[in-house]
């Protein structure tokens, strides 16, 4: 591997030889997490309509499904991340790719609901073994700070394509009968693991596991705990998945229980917005605020997801395009802040604990977790405002962390 460099604080990230520089195995990590992330978005947005009409389940019951697979993939994230680190990332990408598409083809066949609930829990599981080592290896492959800033963003735009373009094929191909589209992406996955299988055979920059340095995992996680800026930023980016996570799952809800007509176009609807927001918008305003410093973009777009909050308050259930507004500014603030995550982490973390530090960050899915969970249980209640208001209290907590947090970064930097 070569040399760590870190590139002038001007020199610009949008320069044609950086993508030059890519390796095989990025670009076909990028390719690869198109295709997969299509056919989910072709599926999983239509999993709210199909638990609730296929299965009569509650909003509780949703809430908690979504919550266990969210919280299976935090916590199996950190152990996955290690073992990428001590085993290499070939063995464990492979292993979930093959593991995902067999999950996925099963809920495609799925009949009962403890069948879909299941297997949507191991999806989760399959999660972290996908994109943590696939986070760690384009960091491995390439040795300038702004290629590796780049190629994470460029990932970043990669996922929101793929969540743009899978559901306008979901509502056009299989409204009526959606769970048959769970068997193309289970296929998908299979078609990534042999892209996987290419890349890292011929691929003339991967880098094998290395012990070295690799230690025992309760080391590991304690290395990690003692990161006081990585742990106060997992805090926040908890917060921030907490309050992302109602887009997924409380907002479809809503619209599903409202009563209004053509409540899965709207809900289709409403991904859509979100993914396209981030197609046109990331590289337009990540050129914007290139000379800002991560923290300052982070919290800009924190505050626009609050402003979001306070649309959700005020919308009333049934009126669609209240919802479509507050995501426009949830998806603005999301384009903004969100790739930044991966390149702060980028940075924190020593070389070879990559896998490690990329695996611990997965534990913000936590608040993945912890969102549809107290989001069910609260429109259970009725209490569609209390739960915005909740986001809205986390969004000011996010905030003030991560103004702590940059002034500790700054001293760590100054000592």
């Amino acid at each position: 591997m070569a040399t760590r460099s870190q590139s002038h604080p001007t020199d610009t990230l949008f320069k044609l030889e950086r993508i030059k520089r890519f390796p095989t195995i990025i670009w076909l990590i990028l390719g690869g997490t198109f295709l997969a992330r299509s056919s989910y978005f072709m599926a999983w947005p239509f999993l709210i309509v199909i638990l609730f009409e296929n299965y009569q389940a509650s909003e509780a019951q949703i809430g908690l499904i979504f919550a266990v697979s969210a919280a299976v993939s935090s916590i199996f994230g950190l152990y996955v991340g290690f073992l990428s680190d001590k085993l290499g990332r070939k063995v464990i990408m492979l292993t979930g790719c093959m593991l995902a598409g067999l999950t996925y083809y099963g809920i495609g066949a799925a009949f009962e609901l403890w069948q879909m609930a299941s297997l949507m829990v191991i999806a989760g599981l399959m999660r972290p073994t996908i994109e943590a080592p696939g986070k760690a290896v384009i960091s491995d492959n390439l040795s300038d700070e702004k290629d590796r800033e780049l190629a994470l963003n460029m990932r970043y735009f990669i996922l929101n394509a793929g969540g743009a373009i899978g559901p306008l094929i979901g509502i056009s191909l299989a409204l009526d009968h959606p769970q048959t589209l769970f068997y193309v992406t289970g296929i998908t996955y299979f078609i990534y693991a042999l892209l996987l299988t290419f890349g890292f055979h011929f691929s003339k920059t991967y880098i094998a596991p290395s012990h070295e340095g690799v230690i025992r995992f309760r080391k590991v996680f304690s290395v990690i705990s003692k990161d006081k800026l990585f742990m106060g930023l997992l805090l926040a980016n908890i917060l921030l998945m907490f309050v992302y996570s109602h887009i997924e799952s409380s907002i479809p809800q809503v619209l599903a229980r409202s009563g209004i007509e053509n409540a899965v176009k709207w809900i289709g609807l409403l991904v859509i917005v979100n993914t396209c927001t981030v197609i046109l918008l990331q590289f337009p305003l990540l050129a914007l605020l290139e000379s800002k410093n991560v923290f300052f973009r982070t919290r800009l777009g924190v505050v626009l997801m609050g402003v979001a909050q306070v649309i959700f308050i005020f919308t009333p259930e049934d009126y669609a395009y209240g919802w479509i507004l507050g995501t426009l500014f949830l998806s603005i603030g999301e384009v903004i802040a969100f790739p930044t995550l991966s390149v702060q982490i980028d940075r924190l973390a020593p070389a070879h604990l990559k896998g490690s530090y990329f695996g611990a960050a997965s534990l913000y899915s936590a608040g993945f977790a912890i969102g549809p969970l107290v989001g069910g249980w609260l429109l259970s209640h009725d209490a569609k405002v209390g739960l915005f208001s909740v986001c809205l209290l986390s969004v000011l907590a996010i905030i003030v962390i991560y103004y702590r947090s940059q002034h500790y970064a700054q001293n760590r930097k100054n000592h």
